[in-house]
């Protein structure tokens, strides 16, 4: 299991009823099975989503790449 950390920036501050638990979940309902997330934190600063996740894989650009498609997805 790795743990994979990204930072996504928007170029105006985040809408304030988008709420960190509403990203995690948004991560959530984009991931696949094949993803293999096992568990995401997210944390929203002014303009940036903060995004922490356990993903099983093999080397840690593996979990990466497998974050950075979920949220691909979300987006």
């Amino acid at each position: 299991m790795q743990l994979v950390a990204v930072t996504l920036i928007r170029p105006d501050p985040a809408p304030l009823q988008l709420t960190a638990e509403a990203v995690t979940d948004l991560i959530w309902v984009h991931s696949r099975p094949e993803d293999r997330v096992e568990h995401i934190r997210s944390r929203i600063d002014l303009n940036r989503y903060c995004i922490a996740a356990a993903i099983i894989a093999d080397t840690p650009d593996a979990a990466t790449a497998n974050l950075r498609h979920a949220c691909e997805r979300a987006l």
